[in-house]
């Protein structure tokens, strides 16, 4: 019999029978020489781990061997032959091994000095196929990552990666996963045409994943094999760099790790946190200078339906965030984005499917300074409401499932009234809900659950499945103070109305997934769903014009309803990287507004009646509206919109050279597009005749007994359309001697605005009916064409492996809402009037200049500068007009110029205590921006042409300032420390002043002071890391946010025409007037998680 032994570090270079005749030898002297081993087995106290199923004896010895210090020898054959069909033993003594071997499987051992001989022996008669249950059992360690080539930052399909004595191949998406029992290990990386790559210090520990993201380099001109030596740590801070320096276009972004360390409960917290960018309202976004209209929001690769009813802007406060994996800016663009894009795209990432199993569970709690343990006064919060339900008392007629003002108006429920108003023919159908109650909240509660599960198939495949859901509900109590609806300040008064906000939001949100993958086809399916009830109200007292001292009475609720459902496979076709992407998506919007209320009361004020005393309950009379023509305002609206979206794309790759230069391409070409259903109506109503006799307690001054009548004006909006839009691309992308990237290429859209455009259609229906059909309407419909063509170049040139130089051109739209289309007319308590739309509006074409700097020094280190400068032909604005109207407008121009800046540093570098565990960061931008406005008439004739109508723009005086929304200068800086066992963050936040809302003179213009924030979170780590406890603070500096109007020191106008100074601008405490101030207070919050 032949026999092969194998001994740790043995002289491999003897010749084969030298060796197997030494170590039979050895095996025979160590036997022959030592007393038998159970008695030296109990003295083996070194920790060893081994689990592992069907099995046999060889390979059980080989894990001891490579984690043993002990030196096996043994003969192949014989261990071999032991078969054992499962044996697990976790971070117990290896003494305590071998005897259970022994016992089981009749293993004998010899023991001398650091050596260690094994020999088969008599199987036992009673031999147990696992371990006694009295052994710990613990889950094995696992290695996930990603293979990426190091010059394009692209996924590597089909690399063998080889680490202890397993094997696997990446997938389509370059990622693989290997099991592991606890130890150190080296990984072996190998692709054809990539040479090979070891890697060490790879440390594996019970129940936990070790992430490894390894970049490999072509190798050209040589058939020799080449070996390159690196490390874990280095591994995965190449890749890192890899993924941020190769990126087609400019971007920034935010990780989940990041969103982790601060207090933000949603997404539009978080955002403001990214550089170049704002919130406003805390709801929407502002990137580069550019209001939140100019800003597409994706997620999961989906463009996002508008959430609001009122504007184009997407309320990012929806989303969770912990639900989120990454926030990526896109700042400049490439053909196979989406053209909508001004200042940038906002591309949200929710958890993807996983890689390994996972099961993990946080709770949390939260007061408020101003509101726990406070009273809150609001109508009626219900159980409902803390799920995101609709009550049933805010229903328009038992239902919130209308689909037009006309089949409400036509149900059979109104008469025809007056000036066109239909009047309800029983009061009593609408609920009497005006009445308020008291609270005292106790804290407020959240918590998430996720889970994820990955099964492993033969050859290669593998199938995941995740699911994630969170709840989160709060209370808030603000200090507020106005000057809107009336409320004007006297004398030197900063605002007129004082009084409290109360704010109650339930935010439910889940998600979902299933994905399969093996070497060269990727699949997923993906869902999630978001459910969000906000309610606002506010309550206070004021000189109201023209009516004397007046409470003010605010009831406005936003129930939104979101379900995102995508499908998306990547195949790998053949062997030369060609990719072939697929997708398709399917959202559903629901958005409502039921039963909002706005009203103006007289009241008594006497100490035991009236708005200020602690009762609930208080007496009013006279309610009025300026939302309505008489009475008191109650008004429904709902935005429901389903879309379908798809997308196809090819890429194949090719080579050639210039001379001596290897040139590396990418051809991609893809078709893209979606169809949009959407439907949006708004019932205005007025209830008048009920409170305009004797003061009446304000629960029932609404009495359908007591007389009164409810109508419903004539201001309704009715808009049903289902526009498509088709895309096709062409994109290239040149890589020269891995130094200069040019990315170029040009995009193609279809869709008929003009379609959906149901103002122009009112307005050539009424001038047909005017003029009959000898009008030639050309001059209107070509301000809108169906097809548009946006080119785009980005340029690249890398001045290290480390650093780049980029300079890009664009060209891209924005186009109006489907609501900014269609005639309306609503009050918004933000804008403090009512936001109207009678003419037609233009798409914004915008031209983009953009250059940067950046250089990656370390993992998670970036210094940048950049430069942008952007030309907008016929930009939009919200204009403050007369009367409390507010109108979206065309401007004839603006020119955005500005700087941009960031730097995140780890303090590793200096090795002192404490400082070697710090990193700082921050990011600074500066806008220089001017607008020319303008105003359009649509009825200029010709007497050379009398039968065709002109369109004609009246264009004013260049304006030195920035759009709406859009501020002068932003600041973010933070600092974080990190040891072991705990972290802490500070995180500080700042925005100049901006231009709130523009009027059409300096009266009517709005400015904005935001918030200077500054949050703070210690996070300590317990049980090995399976847990954390956070602590939060928010608004460490107890920070207002205000708009006001400009006196510009005592005078509504500046003195002499002159241009106001910056100081003149910014906010000047009691000379400006207040259009409203509010103070959230402090928010401190607690929250533990555990991953097991």
């Amino acid at each position: 019999m032949n026999y092969n032994f194998n001994q740790k570090k043995q002289n491999r270079q003897n010749g084969e029978n030298r060796k197997r005749l030494f170590s039979l030898l050895l095996a025979i002297f160590f036997l022959g020489s030592l007393s038998p081993a159970s008695a030296q087995l109990s003295a083996l106290t070194e920790k060893v781990s081994v689990l592992q199923n069907q099995t046999s004896a060889l390979k059980i010895i080989e894990l001891l061997d490579q984690q043993s210090a002990y030196q096996f020898t043994y003969a192949q054959e014989q261990l071999a032959a032991v078969k054992i069909p499962a044996f697990k033993a976790e971070g117990i003594k290896l003494g305590e091994v071998l005897t259970l071997l022994q016992k089981q499987y009749g293993l004998q051992f010899a023991i001398r000095e650091s050596n260690i001989s094994v020999k088969s022996g008599p199987k036992p008669e009673h031999k147990r196929d696992t371990i006694p249950t009295g052994f710990p059992e613990k889950s094995p360690g696992r290695i996930t990552g990603k293979i990426i080539d190091e010059e394009t930052g692209e996924p590597l399909p089909g690399v063998t990666v080889r680490i202890g004595s397993k094997g696997t191949t990446s997938g389509i998406d370059g990622a693989f996963s290997i099991i592991l029992s606890k130890g150190k290990y080296e990984a072996e990386i190998s692709s054809v045409g990539y040479g090979k790559k070891l890697v060490t210090d790879i440390a594996v520990q019970d129940s936990q994943v070790f992430e490894l993201n390894v970049t490999l380099k072509k190798k050209k001109n040589t058939l020799a094999a080449i070996v390159v030596r690196s490390s874990a740590k280095k591994e995965s801070v190449a890749s890192l760099y890899v993924r941020q320096k190769n990126n087609a276009g400019i971007t920034d972004g935010i990780s989940a790790e990041q969103i982790d360390r601060t207090p933000d409960k949603n997404i539009a917290e978080t955002l403001k946190r990214i550089s170049g960018l704002t919130s406003l309202d805390n709801k929407y976004v502002v990137v580069r200078g550019l209001g939140e209209r100019y800003n597409q929001a994706m997620m999961n690769g989906q463009i996002m339906p508008s959430t609001e009813l009122n504007r184009k802007n997407f309320s990012y406060d929806i989303i969770p965030s912990n639900l989120v994996d990454n926030v990526v800016v896109t700042k400049t663009l490439t053909p196979d984005l989406s053209a909508e894009f001004g200042g940038g795209l906002v591309q949200i990432n929710t958890k993807d499917i996983p890689t390994d199993d996972f099961f993990s569970i946080t709770v949390g709690t939260a007061v408020n300074d101003k509101t726990t343990g406070k009273t809150f006064r609001s109508p009626v919060i219900g159980k409902g409401e803390y799920t995101g339900s609709i009550p049933d008392d805010r229903k328009l007629l038992g239902t919130t499932d209308w689909k037009s003002y006309a089949a409400i108006v036509s149900s059979g429920h109104f008469d025809a009234g007056s000036q066109d108003d239909r009047i309800l023919k029983d009061p009593s159908l609408f609920s009497n809900n005006w009445g308020l109650k008291n609270y005292k909240p106790g804290p407020a509660y959240n918590g998430q659950i996720a889970a994820g599960k990955v099964v492993h198939l033969p050859k290669e495949q593998s199938l995941g499945f995740m699911a994630s859901a969170s709840y989160r509900s709060t209370w808030q109590t603000q200090d507020i103070r106005m000057s809107r609806d009336g409320y004007l300040p006297s004398g030197n008064e900063e605002a007129g109305f004082s009084g409290k906000r109360y704010g109650f939001v339930s935010n439910l949100g889940a998600t979902a997934g299933i994905g399969y993958h093996n070497r060269h086809h990727k699949l997923s399916l993906q869902s999630i769903y978001l459910r969000t009830l906000d309610q606002q109200f506010v309550l206070g007292t004021g000189n109201q014009q023209d009516h004397g001292q007046n409470v003010g009475y605010y009831d406005m609720l936003t129930a939104t309803r979101l379900w995102q459902n995508q499908l998306k496979t990547e195949h790998q076709i053949g062997r030369n990287g060609v990719k072939l992407n697929l997708a398709a998506n399917y959202t559903v919007l629901d958005r409502l507004k039921p039963d909002n209320k706005q009203a103006n009361f007289g009241y008594v004020g006497s100490k035991t009646d009236g708005p200020d005393v602690a009762t609930a309950d208080f007496s009013v009379t006279n309610a009025l509206s300026g939302g309505v023509s008489a009475g008191a305002l109650r008004w429904w609206s709902r935005a429901y919109e389903k879309d379908w979206g798809w997308n196809a794309d090819l890429s194949v790759p090719f080579r050639f050279s210039l001379g001596r230069l290897p040139v590396t391409n990418m051809l991609k070409a893809g078709y893209t597009g979606w169809n949009k259903d959407r439907l949006f109506w708004v019932l205005i109503t007025g209830s008048k005749g009920f409170t305009d006799g004797n003061p009446e307690p304000l629960s029932e001054a609404f009495n359908p007994a007591g007389g009164g009548e409810i109508y419903a004006s004539k201001f309704g909006d009715d808009f049903h359309k289902k526009p498509t839009l088709h895309a096709g691309y062409l994109m290239m992308d040149n890589k020269i001697a891995n130094k200069l990237r040019l990315v170029y290429g040009v995009r193609a859209e279809y869709f008929n605005l003009n379609g959906a455009n149901a103002i122009l259609e009112s307005f050539v229906t009424n001038q047909k009916k005017n003029n009959g059909d000898l009008t030639d309407y050309s001059d209107l419909y070509n301000r809108e064409p169906d097809w548009n063509f946006f080119p785009s170049a980005n340029l690249t040139y890398s001045l290290t492996s480390k650093m780049n130089l980029r300079l890009a051109y664009s060209k891209s739209i924005i186009r109006p809402d489907l609501r900014e289309i269609a005639f309306f007319r609503e009050y918004d308590f933000e804008l403090g009037g009512s936001y109207w739309s009678q003419s037609p509006i233009t798409s914004t074409k915008i031209h983009h200049l953009d250059f940067r700097y950046e250089w990656y020094p370390a993992a998670g280190e970036v210094l940048s500068f950049s430069l942008f400068y952007k030309k907008l032909l016929y930009p939009m604005e919200i204009f403050a007009m007369q009367n409390k109207l507010f109108e979206l407008r065309n401007d004839k121009d603006a020119i955005n110029k500005g700087i941009e800046a960031e730097a995140r540093k780890s303090l590793a570098f200096t090795g002192v205590p404490v400082l070697k565990n710090i990193t700082l960061y921050g990011n600074f931008t500066r806008l220089f921006a001017t607008v020319r406005p303008m105003t359009v008439g649509y009825t200029g004739q010709d007497a050379n042409n009398p039968n065709k109508l002109y369109v004609t723009e009246n264009i004013g005086a260049e304006e030195k300032r920035p759009q709406s929304g859009a501020s002068n200068f932003m600041y973010n800086a933070g600092l974080y420390y990190d040891q072991k066992s705990f972290s802490l963050s500070l995180s500080y936040n700042k925005i100049s002043n901006r231009f709130y809302r523009v009027g059409t003179d300096e009266v009517g213009s709005l400015y904005e002071q935001p918030m200077q924030s500054l949050d703070a979170q210690l996070a300590v780590r317990l049980l090995k890391d399976k847990a954390s406890i956070k602590l939060n603070v928010g608004n460490l500096l107890n920070s207002k946010y205000l708009i006001y109007v400009n006196r510009y020191n005592g005078s509504y106008t500046p003195q002499d025409g002159h241009t106001p100074t910056t100081k003149e601008l910014l906010y000047q405490k009691g000379t400006d007037m207040l259009d409203y101030e509010g103070a959230p207070g402090r928010t401190y919050s607690l929250s533990f998680s555990y991953n097991f």
